[in-house]
């Protein structure tokens, strides 16, 4: 019989080891979108108003409303979409915060996201047909792209993979952009003539 209640015990510590690693978890999230709201002032007001109206805490309704989307994003219509939609209108707002803002910190880091989320984009069109295949594709990359907003992760790879690549191909580009003005130039000037005429 101690064999068993010794099997009981530790059944009931793993419980509750997972409950104290969950709730753990709960609170680092709360903490991090405190941390969120307090960065970013403009969400923090929009949200303060939903909160106000809901009567839900600020930090619960942001759970909530994460909860809901990572759902829709892993199994609902229109899941592309939706990643598409937060991955541009979020940045897009906070670089027209950034360019308005009299600090050129903030400006270096949006150009960064757009730059690696070009990068992004062409390698996705590319492989679009291989992608399509992953489970649950719109809900990772929209965490991507989330991690690249929040955590600096467009500065990692562009530090780490696209400056190394363009510092080394710049004068390749750079030649290959000359061209391409020349003939854009050329074909002005034809325009130009064949209108004079």
């Amino acid at each position: 019989k101690s064999g068993s209640g010794s099997s009981s015990d530790e059944g009931k510590e793993a419980v509750v080891s997972t409950q104290s690693t969950g709730a753990a978890h709960v609170e680092k999230c709360r903490k991090s979108i405190e941390e969120f709201l307090i960065k970013y002032p403009a969400v923090d007001e929009l949200v303060g108003k939903a909160s106000n109206a809901t009567k839900v805490s600020k930090v619960n309704l942001i759970m909530g409303v994460i909860s809901f989307t990572a759902v829709w994003l892993a199994i609902g219509y229109g899941a592309p979409f939706l990643c598409d939609f937060i991955g541009f209108i979020f940045p897009a707002y906070l670089s027209f915060k950034a360019v308005e803002s009299p600090d050129t910190r903030d400006d270096t880091q949006w150009l960064t996201y757009w730059i690696v989320y070009s990068y992004f984009g062409i390698l996705e069109f590319f492989s679009d047909y291989l992608l399509f295949w992953i489970p649950f594709y719109s809900l990772i990359k929209c965490s991507f792209l989330l991690w690249m907003v929040n955590y600096n992760g467009a500065s990692l790879i562009y530090t780490r993979f696209i400056r190394p690549f363009l510092a080394e191909k710049e004068a390749q580009i750079d030649e290959i952009v000359d061209q391409v003005e020349d003939v854009a130039d050329q074909i002005d000037d034809y325009v130009q003539h064949d209108k004079d005429d």
